[in-house]
C-alpha cells in the first residue's frame, strides 16, 4: 500500500470520528459505548417478562453489548437507549421524561416501541396515534442509502408479514402520525409503522410494534400463520427486524464492534442433520456416513429408538439396525434423539402430557395402531427420557439434542427437554418462525413461562416437501432452492439447518450437490457444533474504547478464555489505523484481521475449516463420465476418462438397495446389463478407490 493511499484513509478515519463527534453534540469517551436497555417492566406493571425477554434476544442475536437498567439517570450514561416496553403516559415521571428529552436532544439516540404518551410526541416527531390490529405487513420505506436498510436487501425482507389475512385480526400495531419525523416504514394499508426523528443533536425512534409480537409470539409459533410458507423456502420476517435495529444501531456509534453470528471467520454456518426414522434409514445412512466422513464433516444423525412392534412401525431399533448406528458413531459423526415412537399425534397435550420422570424401555411403552388412529401409554418424558437414555448408554455419548417424528411440538416438550439436561432442540422450521437465529425456549410454550437452557436451532431446507416432493427425478431442482435459501441467509449471516432423510441414494446425491455448491465461505458442521458455539456467544461480555483511530475492545477475565471459533465484526473498521482485543489486565490477544463486507473488519482466533471435495470425491470428473444408450434397454456402456487403474461400478434402486457390484480392469468402457430392471437406478463410479461420479440411469 502506498504512503499517500494509508495517509488518505487515515486522514478520512480522522475526519469521520471528529465529524461524528461534533454532529452528535457529545463526548463518546464520556458516554459508554454499550447499548442501555431501559426496563420499564414494572413501571408498566406488565405481569411477566416477555418485552424484556424479547428485546434482550434482539441485541444478544445481534452480538451487541447492553445493560438492563430501570434508572433513567443511568440509561442517560449510555450512547442509546432502548425503552423495554410500551411509553404509557405514566411509564415516567414528568421530571424523567424532561430528562429523557434533554438526553435525545443532546445527541443521544433512542427506541421505543408503542409510543402512547404526548409529552413524548415532540422528542419522537410525532403528531399522535392510534392502535389498530388489522395491519397485516410492514413495508420499509425505499430510502436511498439509508443505513438502517443496510441488511434489508431482499424483497421478502422489504415487506415483514405481522399475521395472515385469512384472520380478522392479528397481532396488535401502533399506528402513527407525524409532525417532524421521517417515514421509515408503513403498513399495507398505508398507515405509518416506524419513524426517526432528528430532535436537536440526537435520534428518536417511534417503533408501532412490540418487541413481544415481533420475536417471542412468532418463535413460539403463535403467529397468525404470518409465515409466507412453511419451509425450503426464505421467510425473514422477524429477522429483518432485527436487522433494521441492529443496522441503525450501529449507524449512531461510531466503530461499534459486535459478535459474529458464524463461526471463525466463515459468512455463514450450514448444519446437516439427518432423521433416522424406519428401516431403510438405517440400511441407507452408512452411505452417508461414509461420504461425509470422507470429506471431514461430521454431521448429526437423530436416531428414532422405535422398539415397540405396533400398527404404525416395526421395532427397527433392534439387535440387527443397532450396529449399523455404532458404525456412524465410531466415524465421528454426532448421535441426537428422534424420539422413540415418532408418533404423528405427539403435539396433542390430551394424548400427551407432560408424564413422570423414572422411565424406562420396559415401563414406557406407547403404542399406535396406525390408519390415524390416536397413540395410547404415551408422555412427552416417556419419549424424551427413554429415547436419551438408550442413545446414552448403547453408544456411550451424551444425547444434546432432540427433533420428535413429523416436527410435532407438543407445548410441554421444553420443560421435558429442560429437566433431563438437553441442549438443543431443532424442531420448528424456521419458516414457521419467522426467523433463522437460535433462540432460547420458554417452558409451556407460553409468553409468561420460565425460561429454559433449550435452544431452538431451527430447521431451514428438507427432503420433505408436501407438493412436488423430491424424486429421482426433480432433486437437482430442490437443490437449487436449497442453495438459494442458503446464500439468502448467509447475506445475513444467518445459519441454515439442513433436514435429509438418508433412506434413498438419491437424496443422498442431491447432499453432496448441495454442499458441491455452497461456496468456501461456508462452514458445514453439525448442529451441536453450532449450538456450543451459539451458548458460548450468549456468554461473553466485552467493553470498547475508541482513542483517535484505535479501537480496543476490552474482554473481562470472567468471560476468559474464549473458544477459538468466536470472532468480532468491527463497524467500518476498515476506517481505523488500529483495531485491537485485551483481556481485563490490558494483555493484548491473539486476534488476525480480514477485510469484512462493505467498510467492515473482522476479528477471528482461526481461520474456519473449508469442506475439501477433492479428498476423496471429484466433483469435476463428473461432466467427463458419461453412459450411453440412456435408457438401457438392454446393455449400456458407462465411459471414464483414461488414466485409472481399476474401476468399481456399484448399481443402486432408488431405496438405497444395492442391485450389483461390477468390478473392471478395464477403466475407459464399462458394459451394464439390463437384469430385467425397470425405472431408474444409480450408478456409483469409483475409480482407484474414489468416487468420480454418480450417474443415474433409466432402465426399458
Amino acid at each position: 500500500m502506498s504512503m499517500i493511499k494509508m495517509f488518505s484513509q487515515r486522514a478520512f478515519a480522522a475526519i469521520f470520528i471528529f465529524f461524528f463527534s461534533s454532529f452528535c453534540n457529545f463526548s463518546y469517551s464520556s458516554l459508554i459505548r454499550k447499548v442501555a436497555i431501559l426496563d420499564v417492566t414494572q413501571r408498566n406493571a406488565e405481569t411477566n417478562d416477555a418485552e424484556l425477554f424479547s428485546l434482550k434476544y434482539v441485541l444478544k442475536t445481534s452480538g451487541l453489548n447492553f445493560v438492563v437498567t430501570s434508572n433513567v439517570d443511568t440509561a442517560k450514561k449510555y450512547a442509546v437507549i432502548m425503552i423495554s416496553s410500551k411509553t404509557e403516559t405514566n411509564t415516567f415521571t414528568v421530571p424523567e421524561k424532561d430528562s429523557l428529552i434533554k438526553y435525545v436532544n443532546l445527541g443521544g439516540v433512542m427506541f421505543s416501541p408503542y409510543v402512547r404518551d404526548p409529552y413524548l410526541y415532540t422528542a419522537f416527531g410525532l403528531n399522535g396515534g392510534s392502535n389498530s390490529s388489522t395491519n397485516y405487513k410492514i413495508k420499509f420505506e425505499p430510502i436511498l442509502n439509508e443505513p438502517a436498510f443496510r441488511w434489508l436487501d431482499d424483497t421478502m425482507e422489504t415487506t415483514v408479514s405481522l399475521g395472515s389475512i385469512s384472520f380478522t385480526s392479528v397481532v396488535n400495531t401502533r399506528n402513527y402520525s407525524v409532525a417532524t419525523a421521517s417515514i421509515l416504514a408503513k403498513y399495507d394499508n398505508g398507515n405509518i409503522a416506524i419513524t426517526r426523528n432528528e430532535y436537536g443533536q440526537g435520534k428518536a425512534y417511534s417503533l408501532g410494534f412490540t418487541y413481544k409480537n415481533m420475536f417471542l409470539l412468532n418463535q413460539q409459533n403463535r403467529d397468525y400463520t404470518a409465515n409466507r410458507s412453511y419451509s425450503n423456502d426464505f421467510e425473514p420476517s422477524s429477522d429483518a427486524i432485527l436487522l433494521f435495529l441492529k443496522a441503525a444501531i450501529l449507524s449512531h456509534v461510531p466503530f461499534l464492534p459486535h459478535l459474529h453470528t458464524s463461526l471463525y471467520d466463515s459468512k455463514s454456518t450450514v448444519m446437516i442433520t439427518h432423521d433416522v426414522d424406519a428401516t431403510t434409514s438405517f440400511d441407507t445412512m452408512k452411505y452417508y456416513s461414509d461420504y461425509e466422513k470422507g470429506i471431514n464433516l461430521l454431521s448429526t444423525y437423530l436416531i428414532t429408538t422405535h422398539y415397540v412392534n405396533d400398527g404404525a412401525l416395526s421395532d427397527f431399533y433392534n439387535a440387527i439396525n443397532i450396529p449399523k448406528v455404532h458404525y456412524v458413531k465410531n466415524q465421528g459423526h454426532i448421535l441426537a434423539s428422534h424420539s422413540v415412537g415418532h408418533f404423528p399425534d405427539f403435539n396433542n397435550e390430551a394424548i400427551f402430557p407432560l408424564g413422570v420422570l423414572g422411565n424406562t424401555s420396559s415401563n414406557y411403552q406407547p403404542f399406535n395402531q396406525g390408519n390415524a388412529n390416536p397413540t395410547t401409554n404415551g408422555s412427552v418424558l416417556g419419549e424424551t427420557e427413554v429415547s436419551r437414555n438408550l442413545l446414552n448408554a448403547e453408544f456411550s455419548t451424551q444425547i444434546k439434542t432432540f427433533r420428535p417424528g413429523y416436527l410435532c411440538f407438543n407445548k410441554y416438550m421444553i420443560n421435558a427437554l429442560d429437566s433431563l439436561g438437553y441442549r438443543y432442540s431443532s424442531t420448528y422450521a424456521a419458516n414457521d418462525v419467522l426467523c433463522n437465529f437460535p433462540y432460547l425456549s420458554k417452558k409451556n410454550n407460553a409468553s409468561e413461562g420460565a425460561t429454559s437452557k433449550v435452544w431452538e436451532i431451527p430447521m431451514t431446507i428438507s427432503d420433505v416437501i408436501s407438493s412436488n416432493p423430491i424424486s429421482p427425478s426433480n432433486w437437482p431442482q430442490r437443490v437449487q432452492k436449497w442453495l438459494d435459501v442458503s446464500n439468502r441467509n448467509k447475506r445475513n449471516y444467518a445459519p441454515t439447518v439442513l433436514l435429509i432423510h438418508p433412506n434413498r441414494i438419491f437424496k443422498l446425491l442431491a447432499e453432496q450437490n448441495y454442499i458441491a455448491g455452497l461456496s468456501n465461505d461456508y462452514l458445514v458442521t453439525n448442529l451441536e457444533e453450532y449450538g456450543d458455539f451459539w451458548i458460548g456467544r450468549d456468554s461473553i461480555r466485552y467493553n470498547s474504547s475508541l482513542n483517535s483511530g484505535t479501537l480496543t475492545i476490552q474482554i473481562p477475565n470472567q468471560s476468559l478464555p474464549l473458544s477459538n471459533n468466536i470472532s468480532f465484526i468491527v463497524n467500518n473498521g476498515k476506517l481505523l489505523s488500529k483495531i485491537e482485543v485485551r483481556d481485563g489486565n490490558n494483555n493484548l490477544l491473539n486476534f488476525l484481521s480480514s477485510d469484512w463486507d462493505g467498510n467492515d473488519k473482522i476479528l477471528y482466533q482461526k481461520a474456519h475449516p473449508v469442506v475439501n471435495l477433492s479428498e476423496n470425491f471429484i466433483y469435476n470428473k463428473q461432466s467427463e463420465v458419461r453412459v450411453f444408450p440412456n435408457p438401457c434397454r438392454e446393455i449400456s456402456y458407462i465411459e471414464i476418462p483414461s488414466g485409472y487403474k481399476q474401476c468399481n461400478i456399484i448399481l443402486y434402486d432408488v431405496n438405497g438397495k444395492i442391485m450389483e457390484q461390477i468390478c473392471s480392469e478395464n477403466t475407459s468402457l464399462i458394459p451394464i446389463k439390463n437384469h430385467g430392471y425397470n425405472g431408474f437406478y444409480f450408478a456409483s463410479v469409483i475409480a482407484d478407490e474414489k468416487q468420480i461420479a454418480v450417474l443415474k440411469i433409466l432402465f426399458n
